[in-house]
């Protein structure tokens, strides 16, 4: 009775559950979880091999972005000028002698009483502004009633708004009750030099600045604050007199940047610049490559191995194996094509090789030595059309491309994973049909039983006899 009670029924069907599940859902489970841990896993392997590709793209160039060209600029003495090298430098000693700082060409107006009137016509007044690539005609509405103070700020507000940075124009008090302006070139040196004159009406000879020469100020006067001569930054490249419009200066030596900060006093010592190849930078380098193949290398290794207490994902994986062998063989067979005599293995500059570990800097001077004495064969052990950077690249992108083969690994097993989706999803469904008729069959059973009782009970109240049960 109690095995057709309701809570009979709902153990009976959950042990029904129970047992198709185990029968015929679980192990199609379990491969849909083998297979989602292999497309996890490759997806995993695919991160560390786009790693590998981006650094190994420096390895592979020739020219001057192969990692092996960067350079350093050292400078003997950095109060006067520092100086920054790109791979294009060339290595070699460089003396400079600052003589003069660039500046920036500028202007004052007479120092007037702020609130005198100006005397400044009245109507459209035009004047001329020019430095360097500017060059513009800049108009003003006058009243003719306008004082220096109102003036100043028209001719100011116009320059600013027609200038956009070219030349600066600003308005200030030297001292109280005073007022003045002054205008500034935007960019340094004699080319950037200012000129200023009216072209209709007196705005500009009201305050001074109608100049036909380069009148230099004093004591309040309008005029420049530099001579012409003073403009330019003035110095002795390796002997070699040299002007330049900015104190930033990237034409002198090729690839690298000149600032100059102060000028140097005479009995000052020459600044010296010495552009080399820059060790630290390529070691660092060179251990970041070091250190990303050996990620996906030893990945790979690990996940292909199989242990007493674990079976590598990739064990009997042909691709995994074949990608193993590959990336251990371009890191350690002898690059070919190169002249008798020249660098073809890795361990000659000190990388070494271990098909347990990977590769290893195991000689730091080996590594320093071969690009000092031999940049050119540093360069094309790795970059050369059989090189080792040559090599991992087109290995590495063979798998990570669009179309690769991790792709079409994937892809392939995303097909299983959703074929065998699909068919836990109908396996379900058939236990739950099934798990339906069942209960509807014990349903039955329960009120047949039910019925059974009802005559016993009948029968019993008839004739007091025994139950059949």
């Amino acid at each position: 009775m109690e095995l057709l009670s309701t809570n009979g029924i709902e153990r009976l069907i959950s042990n029904y559950r129970n047992y198709e599940i185990n029968r015929r859902v679980y192990p199609l489970e379990k491969r849909k979880a083998k297979f989602t841990d292999l497309t996890n896993a490759w997806g995993e392997l695919k991160t560390k091999l786009k790693s590998l590709e981006s650094i190994v793209e420096g390895f592979k160039a020739s020219d001057s972005d192969s990692v092996f060209n960067s350079k350093t600029a050292k400078v003997s003495n950095e109060d006067y000028l520092t100086a920054t090298a790109t791979n294009k430098a060339i290595r070699g000693t460089y003396s400079i002698q600052i003589n003069q700082l660039a500046k920036y060409d500028s202007v004052i107006a007479d120092q007037k009483t702020a609130a005198d009137a100006s005397g400044v016509q009245s109507g459209t007044l035009t004047f001329r502004v020019k430095s360097g690539d500017f060059d513009e005609v800049i108009s003003i509405e006058t009243t003719g009633l306008e004082t220096y103070k109102e003036l100043m700020e028209m001719i100011s507000d116009a320059i600013n708004e027609a200038s956009n940075g070219d030349v600066t124009a600003s308005v200030f008090a030297p001292v109280s009750g005073d007022i003045t302006m002054t205008v500034t070139a935007g960019n340094s040196g004699k080319d950037n030099a200012i000129t200023l004159s009216d072209v209709s009406g007196n705005a500009l000879d009201t305050i001074g600045l109608n100049l036909t020469s380069r009148v230099i100020s004093s004591n309040g006067s309008a005029g420049y604050l530099y001579a012409e001569d003073e403009l330019n930054a003035k110095l002795e490249f390796n002997g070699l007199a040299v002007e330049r419009s900015s104190n930033t200066i990237d034409d002198l030596i090729n690839g690298v940047t000149l600032e100059l900060k102060k000028k140097m006093e005479t009995g000052v010592p020459l600044v010296n610049v010495t552009i080399d190849y820059d060790l630290e930078e390529i070691k660092s380098k060179v251990e970041e490559f070091i250190s990303k193949f050996n990620e996906a290398y030893n990945y790979v290794k690990d996940n292909y191995n199989s242990t007493k207490e674990k079976r590598g994902i990739f064990t009997g994986n042909s691709n995994a194996l074949t990608l193993k062998q590959s990336l251990a063989n371009s890191v350690y067979q002898q690059v070919t094509g190169l002249g008798d005599g020249e660098l073809s293995y890795l361990s000659e500059i000190g990388i070494d090789f271990d098909p347990e570990s990977g590769l290893t800097l195991s000689s730091k001077s080996d590594l320093e030595d071969a690009i000092k004495s031999k940049p050119d064969q540093v360069v094309n052990l790795f970059a050369s059309s059989d090189g080792v950077a040559t090599r991992l690249y087109d290995l590495v992108d063979n798998y990570v491309k669009v179309d690769g083969v991790i792709a079409h690994i994937t892809d392939s097993y995303d097909d299983t994973i959703s074929y065998l989706s699909d068919k836990i999803t109908y396996q379900n469904e058939k236990i739950d049909s099934g798990a339906e008729i069942l209960r509807k069959k014990y349903e039955q059973l329960q009120i047949q039983l039910a019925d059974l009782l009802a005559g016993q009970n009948y029968f019993s109240q008839l004739g007091g006899g025994t139950g059949l049960f």
